[in-house]
């Protein structure tokens, strides 16, 4: 019998190994087949496996070794110390059983979901950036790092000096970038980014290198990690955000590790998938010593994941307001951070046919930082041959009309298509462009349907129809005299507004702020669309490139659009440029905002505010940043407390105002 077992348990381990260090490289790969829950149960049961059967260790274990590929193409290189990763816990008892090993301070810090990464520099200067690949040989990777603009190219330190980060991209940037569904998450589109034989790539997103271990420091001794992160500091890195306990508060330690990924993951502006936990004192560190994967002075609490798998069940057809028809995947209900989910975009389909997406696959989902629900990837093993390929509908399943492909995207041609008709509408009326009190999305449907409002100019005829309006269930002569209002206001927003509520396809909030810069007037670039050299006008403008200019010249050029437009001005609208050049000569000239909490003015009014009078606006606290703008409600967030630790001067509004 004890033969029969002995022969069982080498077999669960020998699978088990081989499973996750197939999960390992695929995940290098940024192609997981199976969520990160479902990756750390895995990896839990082998961890339980081996200690209970110590005699059946293995040095190649995933548990002992780092399976990584390295990319071809990229140089080689050793690392001078090798890059170990960390020791998983899950739960409060790991978390009691770490801290109980050493005393002292205990660091909490973000484990942040990026590329880990070696920056070495010499004679004060950035020399070489190094992934960590296998833990013993990387790939140079110096031509991208060296683009992002927060990692320090030159630094006041002389010596040898070895910094170990984290190369992340902001929930934002991703969302910028990703439109097509092509990457899968921040991390998958940051390790990808930065692998590119072509620097420029990484040179045009917004990558941050986050700075969280001094590797090695010649000719200079610490004792404190906290002393290593303020030396890295003094030199221009950005830090990762580091809470200090004492060994001895270990609930507290429990309490804030268990919150954290539950309040406050969702308010960072960038993925983390857990906390690593870290004793201060370097002595401490030196008395722990390592295993042969991972030091014993640190470990990693993973959070609860974001993705999980499913069942793809069938693909619904959705049409916007472009006249966009996006494919929306329905499955068996997930749960992913405590939210119920049964839908996500699968994007387009150039996305569906790349992915090699169809009905019947087993899928993973993901969801973070309040993003959208999207299908990651389908998984292939899985298939049993009786899956359903995705046909995109050559008719509008809204009106039957044919559809057509532009570019990657599938449109209806109908100008006229219900969902697009209302979906313009809605977005005319919406709070990020007309802004009109008194019709919100509800309302503006509800006198659409009715047939109250079939255009744009309909809107402004709306005062002559307050007799029918007011029968209407749910409307009554106060919330018509509130729309009336609302909608008479409304003739006086400004070029940029306007034209951002046309809903003209990649012309957003920021463009239309762009061209407000140029033109001044709605009415005055209709009449530079009549002529041959708007394209070229158009092109000469930073940032604006040949998509944008076409959609807009397209638009503009359209008899239907342009008639539009007379009316609205014949209706009383201005729509001309509010655009004024930013002063140089003010209290916060050149000065860095970031603006959070309840305060008596939406962001964006305060937003155009500080860039009139010559400041700038960022979205998080950083070290360049001058003030942080409040309401009281914020106290206690994370941009507080950054503010807080990095020094920067905090205004209520009443601060503020006594400065402009």
């Amino acid at each position: 019998m004890t033969t029969v077992k002995v022969n069982t348990v080498e077999e669960q381990l020998k699978g088990l190994r081989e499973e996750i260090i197939q999960h390992d490289r695929l995940y290098e790969q940024n192609s997981p087949v199976i969520t990160d829950s479902e990756y750390d149960r895995l990896y839990l049961q082998l961890v339980e496996l081996e200690d209970a059967n110590p005699e059946l260790s293995d040095s190649e274990s995933p548990t002992n070794k780092i399976h990584a590929v390295v990319v071809d193409g990229l140089k080689k290189v050793t690392h001078s110390s090798p890059m170990l990763s960390q020791e998983k816990i899950t739960d409060a008892a790991g978390i009691r059983k770490f801290v109980g090993r050493g005393q002292g301070k205990v660091l909490a810090q973000h484990k942040m979901d990026g590329l880990t990464i070696v920056v070495k520099y010499n004679n004060g200067r950035l020399e070489q950036a190094v992934s960590r690949g296998t833990g013993l040989i990387g790939e140079d990777l110096t031509h991208t790092i060296s683009t992002i603009k927060n990692v320090p190219k030159v630094i006041s330190f002389t010596s040898q000096l070895e910094v170990r980060m984290e190369v992340i991209i902001p929930y934002a940037e991703f969302e910028r970038i990703n439109t097509d569904g092509k990457y899968s998450n921040p991390r998958n589109l940051a390790s990808g980014t930065v692998r590119q034989l072509d620097s420029s790539v990484a040179a045009s997103r917004a990558l941050k290198g986050i700075a969280f271990d001094l590797v090695y420091v010649d000719g200079l001794d610490f004792e404190t990690d906290t002393e290593q992160l303020a030396f890295l500091k003094e030199n221009g890195f950005e830090l990762v955000e580091t809470f200090e306990f004492d060994a001895d508060e270990v609930e507290k330690i429990v309490e804030f590790s268990e919150a954290y990924g539950e309040k406050e993951r969702g308010t960072l502006p960038f993925m983390i998938d857990g906390l690593v936990l870290k004793f201060d004192t370097l002595a401490i560190r030196e008395t722990l010593g390592s295993a042969s994967k991972y030091p014993k002075w640190a470990c990693a609490y993973k959070f609860s994941s974001l993705d999980a798998t499913t069942t793809l069940r069938e693909i619904l057809f959705q049409v916007g307001k472009t006249g966009q028809i996006t494919p929306v995947a329905v499955f068996d209900e997930v749960d992913i951070d405590s939210v119920r989910i049964t839908r996500a975009t699968l994007h387009n389909f150039r996305n569906i046919r790349d992915k090699d997406i169809r009905i019947g696959d087993r899928i993973i989902v993901q969801r973070a930082n309040d993003v959208i629900p999207q299908v990651v990837q389908s998984i292939h093993s899985e298939r049993s041959g009786s899956e359903i390929a995705v046909v995109h509908p050559e008719a509008c399943p809204a009106c039957g009309i044919p559809t057509k492909f532009n570019g990657e995207n599938l449109y209806c041609t109908n100008a006229w298509c219900e969902p697009v008709v209302e979906g313009k509408l809605e977005h005319f009326v919406s709070r990020e462009a007309m802004n009109i009190d008194g019709l919100g999305d509800k309302t503006i449907a509800e006198l659409h349907r009715q047939g109250f409002i079939n255009l744009i100019p309909d809107i402004y005829d709306l005062h002559e129809k307050g007799e029918g309006i007011v029968t209407l269930e749910g409307f009554g002569k106060k919330k018509f005299d509130k729309m009336v209002k609302g909608i008479e206001a409304s003739k006086s927003n400004s070029f940029h507004q306007v034209l951002y509520a046309f809903s003209i396809p990649n012309i957003g909030r920021t463009a239309s702020r762009t061209l407000a810069k140029h033109f001044d007037s709605v009415p005055a670039l209709i009449e530079a669309s009549k002529g041959s050299s708007l394209k070229e006008t158009l092109l000469a403008i930073p940032d604006f490139g040949e998509t944008m200019a076409n959609s807009l010249i397209e638009f503009l050029c359209s008899e239907a659009n342009r008639e539009m437009i007379e009316e609205l001005s014949m209706a009383g609208l201005l729509m001309k440029s509010d655009y004024v050049a930013p002063k140089t000569d003010t209290a916060i000239t050149e000065k860095t905002f970031v603006i959070t909490g309840a305060l008596s003015k939406g962001r964006n009014e305060f937003k155009a505010e500080i860039e009139g009078l010559g400041g700038k606006v960022s979205g998080s606290v950083s070290k360049k940043t001058d003030y942080l703008l409040m309401g009281p409600d914020a106290e206690g967030s994370s941009n507080h407390k950054k503010a807080v630790e990095l020094g920067v001067t905090i205004l209520s509004e009443q601060e503020y105002s006594s400065m402009v």
